[in-house]
C-alpha cells in the first residue's frame, strides 16, 4: 500500500481519535487485522501515535486554559507505574492472550460508552 492511504488512514483515525471515538483502538485494530503487524509492535506503535496526537491536545488545552495541574501529576504518576507494572509483566504473557484482553478491553468501553450516551439522551 502506497504512503498516502496510509497517511489518509493516518488522518482519518486521528480525526476519529479527536472526536472522541477513541482512534487509539481503531490504529491498533487496523494495524494488526488489515497490515498483518503483531499485537505488541502494533500496539507499540499506538503508543507512537498517541504520543504525537496528545501532544497535539496538550498544546489545545493549555491554550484554552483547561488544564488541571493536580490531575497532570496524578495521571503522569499512574501512568509510569503502568509502564513499569506492563513493561514487567510483558515477557511473561502470551501474545494471544494479550490480543483477547485487548478485544475484551474495546467491547467493554464500547458498551459503557454506548451505555452512557444512553443515559444522557434520556
Amino acid at each position: 500500500m502506497t504512503v498516502v492511504f496510509h497517511m489518509l488512514i493516518a488522518l482519518l483515525i486521528s480525526a476519529l481519535s479527536g472526536m472522541g471515538v477513541g482512534g487509539g483502538g481503531l490504529f491498533t485494530v487496523y494495524l494488526s487485522f488489515f497490515e498483518g503487524i503483531p499485537q505488541l509492535k502494533a500496539q507499540g506503535m499506538n503508543l507512537l501515535f498517541f504520543l504525537f496526537s496528545a501532544g497535539a491536545a496538550v498544546l489545545v488545552h493549555i491554550r484554552k486554559r483547561k488544564l488541571l495541574p493536580m490531575a497532570i501529576l496524578w495521571m503522569t504518576a499512574a501512568g509510569i507505574v503502568g509502564a513499569l507494572c506492563g513493561t514487567a509483566l510483558t515477557p511473561h504473557v502470551n501474545g494471544d492472550l494479550l490480543r483477547k484482553i485487548f478485544g475484551a478491553m474495546l467491547v467493554l468501553c464500547g458498551i459503557l460508552s454506548l451505555q452512557k450516551k444512553s443515559r444522557e439522551g434520556t
